[in-house]
């Protein structure tokens, strides 16, 4: 799936960088986002893929990130 939306941290279970869409979506990474996106409020383009995975985190869907960009 493709989106449109924004980098958030949430300081929730240490900490991460998440995405949320521009419909309200949840996501967060299973990989690292890259450092020149990890900026609160940057507008992004992700193409996402879900993954199932166990995690103690209790906010929005896990996701593989195929491709990310800096919106224009």
């Amino acid at each position: 799936m493709t989106i449109e939306g924004t980098v958030v941290y949430k300081d929730l279970e240490g900490g991460f960088w998440a995405l949320l869409s521009n419909d309200g979506r949840q996501f967060v990474p299973v990989s690292p986002l890259p450092e020149n996106l990890r900026e609160q409020g940057k507008r992004i383009v992700a193409r996402l893929a879900p993954v199932q995975i166990l995690s103690s985190l209790q906010w929005g869907e896990h996701v593989e990130v195929e491709h990310i960009e800096a919106a224009l």
